[in-house]
């Protein structure tokens, strides 16, 4: 075999070296890309919105007919829970405060999760999944008795949450889907929320508007 036969062969070789090392690179970059794209889109199995009613006690008879509304929304990234108003007045029973009249639309109470720390997915003996987060965030209450204001709605006081929302299938709150948000108020950084709620409240109610949905990866 002639030198110039060799360097020919020498260099198919390195060619298809070079061409099989760059398909195979590609081939890992593409597999890399998609896992990256797989685990951000299992990182947010779950998400839901809707409105929950309470019922309390009413001025007069102090019995708990007085429909409360709390709208919420949630995902990985974020958890809500707000009551922008009361139509009708009623008596709030508090932790520190004893009954107190509240003003019809004398009540407002916004809580914002600041932090979703962390976020735990898992299917319960009954078939349905559920979400479980835990972070930080800002409660902002507002309340006007006989005339007189507590708070203020533009005022947050920090505290920490648990939330935890079950999928009991499409239908929302008909199917038995649930959406509880549970706050720690501590007595010196929340004192005004403390008051009123104590330092563990959960806000939840009957589920009568929206859909949660729970996707276990590992079902």
């Amino acid at each position: 075999m002639n030198s110039t036969v060799s360097q020919i062969l020498i260099a198919v070789v390195i060619t298809a070296l070079l061409v099989g090392g760059g398909v195979w690179f590609s081939s890992q970059s593409s597999l890399n890309t998609a896992n990256d794209k797989i685990e951000a889109l299992s990182d947010n199995t779950a998400s839901g919105g809707g409105m929950n009613i309470k019922l309390l006690p009413d001025q007069d008879t102090m019995e708990a007919t007085v429909p409360m509304e709390e709208v919420f929304s949630f995902d990985r990234n974020h958890a809500i829970c707000w009551v922008e108003s009361n139509p009708i007045a009623f008596t709030m029973p508090t932790f520190g405060m004893g009954a107190v009249p509240i003003d019809q639309n004398g009540f407002f109470m916004s809580m914002v999760a600041s932090s979703v720390d962390t976020y735990e997915i898992s299917t319960n003996s009954d078939g349905s999944t559920q979400v479980e987060m835990t972070g930080t965030l800002g409660c902002n209450t507002e309340v006007f008795s006989s005339g007189t204001q507590f708070g203020d709605r533009a005022a947050s006081e920090p505290a920490t949450y648990r939330v935890l929302a079950v999928d009991n299938g499409i239908g929302g709150g008909r199917a038995g889907d649930t959406f509880a948000y549970t706050v720690f108020f501590d007595e010196t950084t929340a004192p005004l929320n403390h008051a009123i709620f104590g330092p563990e409240f959960t806000f939840t109610g009957q589920m009568n508007a929206g859909e949660i949905t729970v996707l276990d990866p590992n079902s």
